[in-house]
């Protein structure tokens, strides 16, 4: 069986031996809510929040992403642009104006966008070091 989020939070959490204020502390969510992702009681956090977990963290995926239970244009596109699992679970949690994307077309566009845009942050990150 594959291990949950939660389970994959509090395992790397241990790993390095960091307290919930630790893993607060690096993320800057409160140590009540990754205590709640932890135990199940919080099962789809936001793309914020699994990113900043990851940033803390590193990779939380355990296992492949079950394409099966993914929105029919991102499992679409999945394999076409062979984009990692960490990246997927992120998507999967993606709601603009309370809805989830669902033609290949619209997942593609946000997609290829996303992967753009590292550029603005790139050129951000070298004029804030200049």
């Amino acid at each position: 069986m594959n291990p949950t989020l939660g389970e994959r939070v509090l395992r790397a959490r241990t790993e390095r031996g960091w307290s919930l204020a630790d893993v607060a502390s690096r993320t800057g969510l409160s140590r009540a809510y990754i205590n709640a992702i932890e135990r199940g009681r919080s099962k789809r956090p936001g793309a914020d929040a699994l990113r900043r977990l990851e940033a803390g963290l590193g990779t939380l995926t355990g296992a492949p992403v079950d394409v099966e239970n993914l929105p029919p244009g991102l499992a679409a596109i999945a394999d076409e642009r062979r984009i990692p699992p960490e990246e997927l679970l992120v998507l999967a949690g993606l709601r603009i104006q309370g809805r989830q994307p669902q033609s290949r077309e619209r997942w593609r566009f946000i997609y290829d966008a996303l992967v753009a845009s590292e550029g603005l942050d790139q050129r951000a990150e070298q004029e804030e070091g200049r």
